[in-house]
C-alpha cells in the first residue's frame, strides 16, 4: 500500500492513499467512462438542477460533486461491504493479471493484461482496515491452502513404495510431493508459494463489479461517498484525460 498526506483539501479524518496499479483495457475504458460523466453538466438522477443564481452567484453548475478517485473508493466500499471476495479468489485475480502481464510483455496480448495507467484513490480508515484485512487474509489462506495439499500427498505418496517396498530415496520422496501439491495449486489457477498482494488488486476487482452497473448509479453512490468523506466537495478536473498504456 502506498500512503501519504492526502492531497485532497478539507476531509473528515485521515485518508489512505492507493494505486489501483495498471489497469485492462476494460477497466480504463470503463474509468474514462465515469470520468467523461464527472465532467458533463447534467445532473445525475434525483439531484436537483442548479438554477441561474447558483450558477451565477456561486459558480456551481451540475457536474456530479465527485471525482475519479470518489468513484473508485465507492466501488470498493460497495464490493468490501456487499460481497467480499474470498481470499483465495483475490489470490488468483492477482496471480493470473501477472501472468498476463508478463505474457504481453513478451509480444502476447490478451485482455486480461493489465497495461494501462494506474490510477489513485484515497480511502478512510475504517475502509482501509478492511481492505488490509482481506490482504492480509489473502496470504494465510494461501499457507494454510499449502499446508493442507502438502499432508494430502504424504498421505498418497508414502515413504515406501508400494510396488517394491523399498524406502524412496528423501529427495525423490519430496520432490514428488512436492510436484503433486505444485499441480493441484495450478489446477486450480493459482501460484506454488504466497505472493504479496499489491494495494490495487481489490479495487481492480471492484472496477471489475461496478463496470456492470449504469455509470449514474455508480456515480451517485460516489457523490455519497464524498458528501461523507469531504468537507469541500469534489470535482472532476476538466483536464482529466483518458487513461494510455
Amino acid at each position: 500500500m502506498e500512503s501519504s498526506p492526502p492531497d485532497l483539501g478539507e476531509d473528515r479524518g485521515a485518508l489512505a492513499h492507493y494505486s489501483t496499479g495498471r489497469l485492462t483495457t476494460q477497466q480504463a475504458e470503463t474509468v474514462a467512462a465515469w470520468r467523461e460523466r464527472l465532467q458533463q453538466d447534467e445532473p445525475l438522477p434525483g439531484l436537483k438542477h442548479k438554477g441561474p443564481t447558483l450558477r451565477t452567484f456561486y459558480n456551481l453548475d451540475d457536474r456530479p460533486p465527485a471525482s475519479c478517485s470518489d468513484v473508485i473508493a465507492a466501488a470498493v466500499q460497495r464490493f468490501l461491504e456487499q460481497r467480499p471476495p474470498d481470499p483465495l479468489h483475490v489470490v488468483r485475480y492477482h496471480y493470473q493479471a501477472v501472468q498476463a502481464q508478463k505474457r504481453a510483455g513478451q509480444g502476447h496480448y490478451s485482455p486480461a493484461a493489465p497495461i494501462h495507467q494506474q490510477v489513485s484513490f484515497y480511502l478512510t480508515e475504517q475502509l482501509t482496515a478492511v481492505y488490509e484485512a482481506l490482504r492480509k487474509s489473502c496470504e494465510s489462506a494461501m499457507v494454510a491452502l499449502i499446508a493442507e495439499l502438502e499432508e494430502q500427498a504424504a498421505a498418497e505418496i508414502p515413504d515406501h513404495d508400494p510396488d517394491t517396498g523399498e524406502v524412496r530415496p528423501p529427495r525423490l520422496l519430496a520432490g514428488l510431493r512436492a510436484m503433486t501439491v505444485r499441480m493441484r495449486l495450478a489446477g486450480r489457477g493459482l501460484p506454488d508459494r504466497p505472493i504479496r498482494i499489491t494495494g490495487g488488486v481489490i479495487a481492480r476487482m471492484a472496477i471489475d463489479q461496478a463496470a456492470r452497473r449504469k455509470v449514474d448509479n455508480v456515480l451517485l453512490d460516489a457523490v455519497r461517498y464524498a458528501s461523507d468523506v469531504h468537507d469541500q466537495p469534489h470535482r472532476a478536473r476538466r483536464d482529466m484525460h483518458r487513461l494510455r498504456r
